[in-house]
Order: C-alpha cells, then structure tokens, then sequence
C-alpha cells in the first residue's frame, strides 16, 4: 500500500482506505469496530466482515460523498488536486459529511466550535452575514482552505452546512426561530442545517421546494424539515438535516446515513437511469425497499408517486437515501430535494427515470403508466393506483392550509407560493383524473 486514510465515527475507528501502487482502492473495517455493540456498516453494499472490499465496491460510495460539476472544479483547483482523487479530497475536507463518518482525523468533542456567521462577517446584521456567507461560497465552495472548516455536501448546487444556536450558544436540533444564530462548524463540530441559496435561473425555488416538502409533510410523508431564510438581498432554503438527533443527555449526535446511488454501487455520475452506463431506474430503486422494513417499502412507493405528481423530474438516485442507525437496520430516510418544474417552461420536463420503458412528461402520465410501474416491482396495480388517488385527494384537502403556511414565512413572495401550488394540484388532479 501506498497511502491510507482513516474513517472515523466520532472518536471510533470504523476503518481504513488503503490505496495499491496502481492507485486502486481498498476498504477494510478495523478490528475493534467490528467488535463494537451497535457498530453499523458503512453501507447495504459492505457489510460488516474482516475481509476487504475491493475498489469496485468502495470507490463509488466514496466519490458520492463529494460536491460535483463545477463545485468540484472550483474546490479542487483551491486544493490544488485532482478532481478524480476522491480520496485526497475527502482527507481534506471530508471532516463532517452526508451521514455519521468523517476521513482522515478523529472529531474531538472538546474541540467543537461554532463560529456565528455575524462574528465571522464581522457585522452585526445577521441577513447581511447571511448574503456575505453566500458571496464567499461563490469563491471557495464549502469555505475551503479556512482553518478548522472540513465539510462535504453531495450535489452540484451552491449550499452551505451550518448549524443553528440558541440563546446559549449551543445547537439545537430545529429549524431557525426568533432569537436563533446561524453559525459555521470547526473542528469536526456537526451541522444541523443545510443551506441552499436562490437561484436566478429557477425563479422561486426557495418558495417552490419549501412548499413542496410541507406538503409531503401535510399528507403523511416523511418529509425533511424546511423553511425560507432571508439574506440582505436574497432568499435561500433551510433544510433541518435528518441525519442529526439529540442524545439523553442533550449532545448533538450524527446518524448515519447513504444515499441510493451508493446502496446500490453507483458513482455520482450514473444517478440518471440514462446516459453511457445505466443508472438506476424506478425497477431498481422501488428494489432498495428490500432493505428496509415492509411500511418503509411502502413509504419508498408514496416517495416515488409523490415525485411524480408534482412533477419533480429531477428525483435521481441521490434523492433517496437510507438511515443505517446504530446498533439497528437500515430504515427509509425522509423525503428531500423536491421541487416541481411545472413553475419554468425552460426547464425540461422529462422525468429522471423512464416509466413503462419510455421517457415521459408529466402531462402524458396515464392509469396503465401506473400499472406497468405497479407489475414491474410485484404490487398489485390496482392498489397503486388507489394509493395515487389518495395522495392525490389529501394533496387536495392540504392545499389551502400548506399554501398559507408557506406564505406567512417571513421572505416568501405569495405570488411564488400560488404559482407552484397552482401548477402541481392542476397536475396531480389531471393524473388522477386519467387513472
């Protein structure tokens, strides 16, 4: 072996990255971890065993961890390393990441701080912090090469993780409140919410994805928490991360957690089912359910059909993911990243997987579409589309009292709000009206 970079769980060794002279990869768990109560595997695809896992089966999981597209680029080239070196990347900046693992170092509890975004902006405005947050993230993606700062979110969009105080300057595990300061972890310190900037090319997304997962929540999916944040001159998504809980005694704790493309051995690159090499399509994700209990398989269908209805046709693999608690199996993680496109006539409409064995658009989204989808992974159409039409009345009954709710949130613009419940119930009400 030529190098090696550790994983860590807190202060446990979970195990080791080694690299072979011809720069492939290989992962083993450390002896003590798999003697540990409670130990969980890094994923559905490496379970716990003393024997190595091979590059084929690590080196996708890994380079899922990582930004992508141009939020790679601008990160290596601050690093000054390769883009295809997954690994150097990670030892650099992989201290809090997607789930419960960090790379290279231990996270020392007693090093933990938290730096609020008006100290580190110096200035006591706590929107203008925010905007200035933004404007350095525009720079050095994830704030790299600042002291102490070692984090990794997957995704090509600009976001940021921070964590939220309350009044005594310690993390809370909610979405902001009055009287709450946003801050930036050091030294290992855990994130509590994810940060995602407006986009000029999508107008209202923050309004659009805020109304989209409230919904989810009104109709009974689990859906990830989410608000509206206001900057100086923007707005911006707050998402509170799934993959944190609070512990008896009130620390802040990470969960682990993974997404599908790397509970099914995919790199970032293959999360479209179409493309050069396959990726997954609705047969192979509806599948993943089999890791978990049989109400979260049917949890992953609801997912599936909500994303459907309202037109989120950028759901790929990294858009579903799965808990893996310690010391328990794995369980279906909370819906997040839903948006409909219905609200931009630029954008394509083309769902991110094929659907009865063909590209579809919302629009053309018909009974026997369900059907096929229903016999492709063993349940009964009849029943799914019974399930439609119940997702489709409740997002009916939920429509006045969620578009109001997403309204009143300080920074959301009303006319954003109306347009996206507008266009998604005028489409869930055309798919279930051609069941």
């Amino acid at each position: 072996m030529t190098a090696s970079v550790s994983v860590w769980f807190d202060g446990l060794a979970v195990g080791q990255v080694d690299v072979a002279a011809d720069g492939s990869l290989s992962f083993h768990y450390a002896d003590r971890w798999l003697k540990t109560a409670g130990a969980f595997p890094l994923s559905v695809t490496m379970p716990l065993r003393a024997e190595s896992y091979p590059s084929d089966v690590i080196s996708p999981w890994l380079a899922n961890l990582l930004p992508e597209e141009d939020q790679l680029k601008v990160l290596t080239r601050s690093l000054g390393l390769d883009q295809a070196d997954v690994l150097a990347v990670l030892a650099e900046i992989g201290g809090d990441t997607a789930g419960a693992l960090s790379f290279g170092a231990a996270t020392d509890r007693g090093a933990w701080k938290y730096a609020p975004l008006t100290a580190f902006y110096d200035t006591a405005d706590p929107r203008l912090a925010l905007e200035r947050h933004f404007e350095d993230l525009g720079r050095r993606p994830f704030l790299v090469g600042e002291e102490g700062v070692r984090q990794s979110l997957a995704g090509g969009q600009k976001k940021s993780a921070l964590a939220v105080l309350g009044a005594d300057g310690k993390p809370v595990l909610r979405l902001p409140q009055a009287g709450d300061v946003l801050a930036i972890p050091l030294n290992g310190a855990p994130s509590t919410l994810i940060v995602k900037p407006d986009n000029p090319n999508l107008p209202g997304i923050t309004e659009n994805e805020v109304w989209c997962l409230r919904m989810a929540q009104a109709i009974g999916i689990d859906a990830a928490q989410a608000t509206v944040l206001q900057s100086s001159k923007r707005t911006a998504i707050g998402v509170l991360r799934y993959d944190r809980r609070i512990g008896r005694s009130g620390q802040l704790l990470r969960l682990h957690q993974e997404d599908f493309a790397q509970a099914n051995g995919l790199p970032p690159g293959r999360k479209y089912e179409r493309g050069t090499l396959p990726g997954l399509d609705l047969k192979t994700l509806l599948e993943t359910g089999r890791h978990v209990s049989a109400s979260d398989a049917l949890g992953l269908l609801d997912q599936v059909i909500f994303n459907i209805l309202v037109a989120n046709t950028d759901a790929h693999a990294k858009n579903y993911s799965l808990i893996l608690p310690v010391g328990d199996g794995p369980r279906l993680a909370p819906l997040y990243d839903v948006s409909t496109v219905l609200s931009w006539p630029h954008v394509v409409k083309t769902y991110a997987q094929s659907i009865d064995g063909k590209k579809r658009r919302p629009d053309t989204i018909a009974g026997r579409h369900w059907e096929a989808l229903a016999r492709e992974v063993g349940y009964r159409p009849t029943d799914v589309k019974h399930r439609v039409q119940k997702i489709v009345d409740a997002m009916v009954v939920n429509s006045a009292k969620v578009m109001s709710e997403v309204t009143a949130l300080a920074g959301a613009t009303q006319g954003y709000v109306v347009q996206t419940a507008t266009a998604v119930e005028e489409n869930a009400l055309r798919m279930a009206g051609r069941l």
